[in-house]
């Protein structure tokens, strides 16, 4: 497998204090309504293709999509600032590649 970025490179591209540790997450079952936002994004053809399939297939509607997409973005930066990295890897023939976000 190939090797993440470097904390250098993460850092310059994802300013975080170095003391700054990631709020803590509430699930979604226990957030109350004043605790939600409301979000308009614009979304660009491959994204909107892209929402328009996940919530096909997942059978999930967009708000549900776009939480869980924003949650392991998250998981994946906090792992990759900790010189973490994420793999996928195909379970026939245990191949492995890193899964990076610059």
């Amino acid at each position: 497998m190939k090797s993440g970025p470097s904390r250098e490179n993460i850092n310059r591209l994802h300013p975080v204090p170095p003391t700054s540790e990631r709020p803590d997450r509430q699930s979604e079952g226990n957030v109350d309504s004043e605790q939600r936002s409301r979000l308009v994004v614009e979304l660009n053809r491959r994204s909107r293709a892209d929402l328009s399939w996940l919530t096909a297939t997942e059978e999930l509607n967009k708000t549900t999509i776009v939480n869980r997409a924003i949650q392991l973005y998250a998981d994946v930066i906090e792992a990759q600032l900790k010189g973490r990295a994420i793999a996928i890897v195909d379970p026939a023939t245990g191949q492995g590649e890193t899964l990076r976000i610059y």
